[in-house]
């Protein structure tokens, strides 16, 4: 296990066949750097990540934007499983709405396990 507080991921892994980024921005090109050749980042962030293809083909790796689209028989089957309760959300912190600035100063700080929940 790899400690990302500690430990730069882009020194200390290598060979890896897939990275998926939520984050982007500098993450994307250090990521390459750990892909075995053929190795594909997929990113999640934003289109603006997709120019990271062109790098990556030059290097004989691979890097692609991905989106999710709403899927209505998708989400029915998630809220079986929510509702027999074989899946749970992890909440990492909750907040009053009044304290919306915390909760994105949170987020962004990258060391949050599970999501952020903004009570009205």
């Amino acid at each position: 296990m790899l400690d990302y507080t500690t430990a730069d991921f882009a020194a200390e892994l290598s060979d890896v066949d897939v990275v998926v980024d939520p984050i982007g921005g500098e993450y994307g090109p250090r990521s390459l750097r750990t892909l075995r050749p053929g190795g594909i980042v997929v990113s999640l962030a934003s289109p603006a990540e997709a120019a990271l293809a062109e790098v990556a083909t030059a290097d004989g790796k691979r890097a692609r934007f991905m989106i999710v689209e709403p899927d209505q028989a998708g989400l029915r089957a998630l809220s079986d499983l929510v509702t027999a309760g074989r899946l749970r959300v992890a909440v990492d912190t909750v907040l009053p709405l009044e304290e919306a600035a915390k909760a994105h100063e949170l987020g962004q700080s990258g060391r949050t396990r599970g999501k952020i929940v903004l009570t009205v």
